[in-house]
């Protein structure tokens, strides 16, 4: 049997040879197709992801590690032309083809005008005045165990796992609360934690840039203004150069009342890394809490950056992708975004959640110990 190592190897060899293909074919925007004629025919746009897990035949596990490549549609070997036939093994390496949708950021498909957003923004600058009074109301008041309810709202105090996004972005999630480590910053300031995209607007943020919570999808405005972006990681596109991480932190403002706590999950206690089989679970702004499992805890994998427009890609190295199960129709929807992965078993944070298909049978995290490292973080707990 090939050793992990072997196996994540012969990943890589085959990663930058299929997804280079996959975005120069414009895999993206790919879709399942009944009439095989088509579907044959557009063979060389097929894979969107390559990763490591278990070899599965007849939907039965081996128990043995392959290569895993995932195609958005996948073919009898009789019916493929020689040159599209994907490898059955790598020097003794087994490979296992998977069917599977490929992954977007995951956003509210409903968007709030730039011109609806920019009158608001008018009336507040023109009227400050307006917005301290909205400022002042008394605030939405949540129970604890009623946050989930509220999770699209208002609440103040707030927790993670609720909505939350930059001015100009839908919505995303409150990943969680963290301190800075890098020098210079103030170690007794408190961050929230999310996505690039859901706070920093896929690089198109400006540091200082107000962050709103509810996101703006959900009804948000300046008078719910909880912090300023502070950094992010910026994303890489053109799916050419990897990226590690969808990540991005805002200082909260003084004022901003908060509880260092998951909705429905509660307190982080610390950090580990993501592995095969381990079972998680996450709150997200859409679908609330949902459980999954990683199948893969390395998995490289293009990622649209635009549903409007598929050839807006990035790739994402070393992922975990998670699979849903329970009672969970979908681990992630749009809106999701910037979710925090816990370990079912002992809260402990594993991820950051960034991606997934529309129908959210899967999806993916960055690693918590990545985006810990590249934004020069420590999560409270």
């Amino acid at each position: 049997m090939a050793s992990k190592e072997d196996v994540l190897q012969a990943k890589e060899i085959l990663s930058a040879r299929l997804l280079g293909l996959g975005v120069r074919n414009n895999v993206m925007s790919r879709h399942f197709s009944l009439r095989m004629r088509d579907a044959v025919g557009d063979m060389g746009a097929n894979v969107h992801a390559v990763g490591v897990g278990r070899k599965v035949v007849q939907g039965e596990s081996t128990g043995d590690l392959a290569v895993r490549i995932y195609v958005v549609q996948k073919f009898a070997a009789s019916a493929i032309p020689p040159r599209d036939l994907l490898p059955a093994e790598l020097e003794g390496i087994p490979c296992d083809v998977i069917e599977s949708p490929p992954a977007f950021i995951l956003q509210p498909r409903k968007k709030v005008s730039a011109k609806t957003a920019s009158a608001a923004r008018a009336i507040a600058k023109a009227n400050p005045a307006a917005v301290e009074t909205s400022r002042d109301a008394p605030p939405v008041v949540v129970a604890a165990g009623n946050c989930s309810d509220g999770r699209r709202n208002r609440q103040r105090p707030f927790v993670a796992g609720i909505s939350a996004a930059h001015r100009d972005v839908t919505a995303g999630t409150i990943g969680y609360f963290c301190r800075s480590t890098k020098p210079g910053d103030d170690p007794n300031d408190i961050f929230i934690l999310s996505n690039n995209h859901v706070i920093a607007n896929v690089n198109e943020a400006v540091i200082g840039d107000e962050i709103l919570q509810p996101g703006p999808a959900d009804g948000g405005t300046s008078a719910d203004h909880i912090a300023n972006l502070h950094r992010f990681v910026r994303i890489k596109l053109g799916g050419d150069i990897a990226n590690r991480v969808d990540a991005a932190i805002a200082r909260l403002l003084p004022e901003a009342a908060h509880n260092l706590s998951i909705c429905r999950i509660g307190r982080i206690t610390g950090t580990e890394r993501g592995v095969e089989e381990m079972r998680v679970r996450k709150h997200g702004r859409t679908t609330g809490l949902t459980e999954g499992v990683i199948t893969d805890e390395s998995v490289n994998s293009l990622v649209g950056m635009d549903h409007s427009d598929p050839s807006v890609v990035a790739l994402f190295q070393g992922q975990m992708r998670i699979e849903r199960t329970g009672s969970s129709t979908a681990f992630g929807l749009g809106g999701d975004s910037g979710s925090p992965v816990v370990s079912r078993d002992n809260r402990r944070a594993v991820g950051l959640y960034f991606a997934g298909p529309d129908n959210g049978i899967y999806g993916l995290a960055n690693h918590i110990s990545d985006v810990i490292d590249q934004l020069q973080i420590e999560l409270i707990n």
